[in-house]
């Protein structure tokens, strides 16, 4: 496994350095979370949840929550993160499948980095028929979202999810709710790097601005 401790450290020295230059909080999302994060959960609650979900989190998200931390005063309790934040450890899990994350969590993740609009298109058709009944709606979605894991709003309905399988397990994808736009996959390799090139960005000033900044649709500069 992979051994994360210099880059959690990296990253609550720069949660500190981000605060001190983002101290009028201009950055989007900042004024609800104020770069803040409780204290992180214990390995006992981490486990609780991979057994009930039946799931093996990403070690990279796994060593953030156990030792950055968990949750704070953003929307919906999240805490320090880009857009409104990252969500509170086992929660909003039925963000995009609604009532039955425990079926589709653990299923293999069928979304890929190269995924086309054409493609997505083909996939989502049946949520566009108007005859389709909510059961076969609701089983749809989920097989479109299956091994994904919501971890923050972006406001309206997008959100930044983490993939919990496969060939991309620890990437973070940026997902719109309804499926009506393809999935856009962060391009770090891992959520710890994603999460570090957000407070780079905020370090450096480029995410300090006057409107919406879309962080982590485009590759880094």
């Amino acid at each position: 496994m992979t051994n994360f401790s210099k880059q959690i450290d990296s990253i609550k020295k720069k949660l500190t350095q981000a605060k001190q230059v983002d101290a009028d909080l201009k950055v989007f999302g900042a004024g609800g979370h104020r770069y803040e994060i409780y204290s992180p959960v214990s390995l006992a609650q981490v486990e609780f949840f991979e057994k009930e979900y039946s799931i093996q989190l990403p070690s990279c998200y796994r060593a953030f929550v156990l030792q950055v931390g968990n949750g704070g005063t953003s929307y919906k309790n999240s805490g320090a993160g880009p857009f409104y934040g990252i969500y509170p450890f086992g929660e909003n899990v039925d963000d995009l499948i609604y009532g039955n994350p425990e079926k589709y969590l653990k299923e293999p993740c069928v979304l890929k980095p190269t995924v086309t609009n054409k493609y997505w298109e083909n996939m989502t058709n049946i949520f566009f028929d108007e005859n389709i009944s909510d059961n076969d709606y609701y089983s749809a979605i989920g097989k479109i979202y299956s091994g994904i894991l919501p971890i923050g709003f972006q406001g309206c309905s997008y959100l930044h999810a983490l993939v919990l399988n496969g060939m991309y397990k620890g990437k973070v994808v940026n997902l719109e709710m309804s499926a009506e736009q393809a999935p856009k996959f962060a391009h770090e390799k891992n959520f710890l790097d994603w999460y570090e090139r957000w407070l780079d960005e905020v370090i450096s000033g480029k995410l300090i601005t006057v409107s919406p900044s879309w962080f982590g649709y485009a590759k880094k500069n």
